[in-house]
């Protein structure tokens, strides 16, 4: 029985809680060494934005250590910058380690299997290379072309890797056609997308997908996303982890099994001010919503009226949750819009002819005019 650890979009930012991305991370390499794994692949967004010397000694401290668990193969992703993947193979840890940019095969053997990677590419930087006379269709068909030209380059490696005796998989981070972010919503036209079918029929035994933050799979766990190991943002309400996929002696696909990692737990709070009332008990001692806060990232939402929204202060609100003990407060406020009413008096309901409507409109606004030359002006416009 082989087995491979899959986890993606580490997103180590110094700006973005570093402490518990470092956490997470440790926790990962805890489980994999108690699930004996054979491989370890990193599916892209090993960083934010380009990497800064505190990322990277974060980043390096992580690799080193599932290093010493099992071989590591990484492939670069959107939020990876140019290089700063590619660096990871200075690293000396026993010659475990690859991690590459472009479309190629890691190094043969690692664990028994064969990684194939197929990092990010793009519209956007396909249509840079056509110059800007290329008009949109021309470029969807390019984009269409090379995603194809790739995928056949990528069933040539995995029949190599097949007649080589190794367990072909590939390492993806790319747009899986269908895919659903964390909040529900369907990701369409971001990117070039794939479909699970063309993913698979390159050939490979299992297909580990990065990009997406929220975990999902489709043919029977051969194509997944196993979503980040921490929340990177207050939409994130789902479960945290990394998958452990299991193959037979012969190299077959046998589970895939999500692991749970200990991500800090994320509380949304909903709060009603559209009356003065409710605002009014923003200021009464032993007033707070934020019971069960402590230690969680708190997204605090409140309901007003654009009448109300100047008494409220945001600042309590978030004072609040911290001193409850929250890690990190998001206060938002969704405002109702207005309702203009329509002014019709009895006798503008009533009023049946364009003239009488536009005399009864005059009285009920109390609007002082030249009625005779108003008049006149509608029998024009009527005529």
């Amino acid at each position: 029985m082989k087995r491979l650890a899959h986890l993606s979009d580490s997103h180590f930012d110094e700006r973005g809680r570093l402490d518990d991305v470092r956490a997470v991370h440790g926790a990962f390499i805890r489980q994999a060494a108690e699930a004996k794994v054979d491989l370890i692949v990193h599916a892209g967004d090993l960083y934010e934005r380009r990497s800064t010397p505190l990322e990277r000694l974060a980043a390096v401290d992580f690799l080193i250590g599932a290093a010493t668990v099992a071989p590591v193969f990484v492939v670069k992703g959107n939020h990876d910058q140019s290089r700063d993947i590619e660096l990871f193979n200075t690293i000396h840890a026993h010659n475990r380690i690859a991690a590459v940019e472009l479309v190629e095969w890691g190094r043969l053997g690692l664990g028994g299997f064969a990684p194939i990677a197929l990092p990010w590419f793009d519209k956007a930087h396909l249509a840079g290379t056509l110059g800007p006379e290329v008009d949109a269709e021309t470029t969807r068909q390019a984009a269409i072309v090379a995603a194809e030209s790739m995928l056949s380059g990528i069933r040539a490696m995995t029949h190599q890797a097949q007649q080589d005796g190794l367990i072909p998989i590939l390492v993806s981070h790319a747009l899986v056609a269908g895919s659903e972010v964390s909040t529900g919503q369907t990701l369409i036209g971001i990117g070039v997308e794939f479909s699970p079918n063309a993913l698979l029929e390159t050939g490979v035994e299992y297909v580990a997908l990065g990009h997406v933050h929220k975990t999902q799979e489709w043919l029977g766990g051969r194509v997944c996303y196993s979503g980040s190991p921490a929340r990177h943002n207050f939409g994130e309400m789902e479960e945290k982890g990394w998958r452990l996929v299991e193959f037979d002696d012969a190299g077959r696909f046998v589970s895939n099994t999500f692991m749970p990692l200990p991500a800090r737990e994320m509380r949304h709070i909903d709060l009603d001010f559209r009356t003065a009332d409710d605002v009014l008990q923003i200021d009464l001692s032993g007033w707070s919503p934020f019971s069960g806060c402590k230690g969680a990232l708190v997204r605090v939402r409140y309901y007003t009226t654009a009448e109300l929204l100047p008494m409220i202060d945001r600042a309590i609100l978030e004072k609040g949750a911290l001193a409850a003990g929250a890690a990190e407060v998001q206060v938002e406020a969704v405002v109702e819009p207005a309702v203009r009413q329509r002014a019709r008096s009895a006798e503008t309901a009533a009023a049946i002819t364009p003239a009488e409507k536009l005399t009864s409109y005059l009285e009920a606004k109390r609007i002082e005019a030249d009625r005779d030359r108003l008049l006149a002006k509608l029998d024009t416009l009527r005529a």
